[in-house]
């Protein structure tokens, strides 16, 4: 199932594209500690019987969308002089 959300002032996207995902990283810009410290408390919960929803993450940036950076492909010149090409 797509998950469309509207980033700034782009127009709503597929996050979950993977064309999407291999070409730009998306920040939601989120404070997403509450839901991890939530997450790892979730056994003693389960254990004690409690029942808590999960807490809402803040927004407290900016959304970001960045380009995701190539690596700058490398000649392998200790192999490339070893077997005499140049």
């Amino acid at each position: 199932m797509p998950t469309l959300r509207r980033l700034g002032e782009f127009p709503r996207i597929d996050i979950n594209d993977t064309q999407v995902q291999a070409s730009v990283k998306i920040d939601d810009g989120c404070d997403h500690t509450a839901r991890i410290i939530w997450a790892m408390n979730n056994k003693r919960r389960m254990s004690t019987g409690l029942s808590i929803e999960h807490p809402d993450a803040p927004q407290v940036a900016p959304v970001k969308i960045e380009p995701i950076k190539k690596p700058r492909k490398r000649g392998y010149s200790v192999v490339e002089k070893a077997i005499g090409a140049e």
